[in-house]
Formats: structure tokens, sequence, C-alpha cells
């Protein structure tokens, strides 16, 4: 099936952390799949996951420097999406059409954020510093942020976008910073950040709270 693109806005695809400098990773949003890289600079980059060339995964690329090299045939792209060398023809200029398919893409409170190439607005701002917590695959995307915040009994503080808020966790009193990311037929991801002031105790608190979850959205054909 052929991907649409993305609704308007910002997406949590994932945790700050899932991609660490010089490593790829891959995402699902909706049904977009989606690959996610970080160059020697530290930027996060989104990309569609597939390349030009012959539709490989770049997702299991590798990163050398602030360029991504194709697992296939080899072909690299630099951080803007152009192809930037072939190795069975090292001495061509490579076309500037041939391109990745390039996503904005924004690091903020402890999340990895992906949005249209043609998004107008700038990815969420999130007052306090906060360090990633935990992802949790769900069966069935919940239907709005307070259906997913009373699955841990917690309430809306601030809503960041329609998929992300910082709820109230009277369990551990204090904040979580709360997203889920729609996969349609592949489930839901939920993400967690915590205050990067928060005690140990607190973060495992709240990683047992996310996995709760995967029982409160449970598929029943998988009961």
């Amino acid at each position: 099936m052929k991907p649409s693109e993305l609704e308007a806005g910002w997406f949590p695809a994932g945790l700050q952390n899932y991609v660490l400098p010089k490593t790829a990773g891959r995402v699902v949003i909706a049904d977009n799949d989606i690959a996610l890289w970080r160059g020697e600079d530290g930027q996060i980059r989104a990309w569609e996951n597939r390349c030009p060339h012959r539709g490989m995964r770049l997702s299991y690329g590798i990163v050398r420097g602030n360029t991504l090299t194709c697992l296939y045939h080899g072909w690299s792209y630099d951080g803007a999406g152009a192809c930037a060398g072939i190795p069975a023809h090292p001495e061509l200029t490579p076309p500037k059409t041939i391109r990745a398919k390039a996503y904005r893409a924004a690091d903020s409170g402890g999340f990895i954020w992906v949005a249209n190439p043609g998004e107008t607005t700038a990815a969420p701002s999130i007052d306090g510093d906060w360090v990633p917590n935990r992802s949790v695959h769900i069966d069935l995307a919940p239907t709005s942020l307070n259906e997913l915040a009373e699955g841990i009994g917690a309430e809306l503080v601030s809503k960041i976008t329609d998929h992300a808020a910082i709820v109230r966790v009277p369990e551990v009193k204090g904040k979580v910073l709360l997203a889920f990311l729609d996969m349609k037929e592949h489930g839901a991801m939920i993400h967690t950040s915590v205050p990067a002031s928060a005690s140990e105790n607190v973060a495992i608190a709240v990683s047992k709270l996310s996995t709760r979850l995967r029982q409160v959205f449970k598929a029943s054909s998988a009961a």
C-alpha cells in the first residue's frame, strides 16, 4: 500500500535515546515507514524508509560522519537527503534529482518528533528538562489523550499536541510527559519522559505504569 501524507502537526516518533549518534532506526507513523538517524553532529533526521535506488530500507543503513549509506548497493546520502556518492561510479557526480524524501524532525522533551516536509508550525517546545523513560507497544491506539491518561490514573495538566501531554500522576506524586503514536494496523506506541530531577524510584514507577497500558489497550482477539 502506498503511504499517505502524515496529518498536519508533529508526531512523537520515539524516545530521544532510541537513535543515538551514528545510528539509524525505524518507526511507523500511521502507514508511513520512516527511517530515523543521527550523524556525528547529533542532529536527528527522518526520511522515507526507502533508498531511491532500489527501495532498500534506509533504516538498515550505515552512518558515517553526517551521511547515511544504504546497505544494499552503498549509495550514500548527505544530511539534507541528496545523493552524495555511488560506489559503482566513483567519478560520477550524482544528479541533484536523486534524493531521499526528508521529513521534518526535532528533539524535545526527551522525544523525537516528526512532521511532514511542508509542516509550517514549529516543533513542540516543552518547558523544563525531561529525560526519556520508556516506550511500550499496545494493541489498540487510544481514542484520546484523556483515555490514555485515565489508563494510568493520571489527569491532564498541559496538552502539547493531539498525541502528547504533560499529566499529573498521583501514584508517583509528580508529572509525566505522556504520548502515543498511532501505527494503524500495527497498534500503537506509548512513550513517556520524566523530569530530569525525578528520582530513580520515580522513573521505575513510571516505567511500570507504562506496562499497565498493555492490558488497558489489549485487543480482545489477543486476550
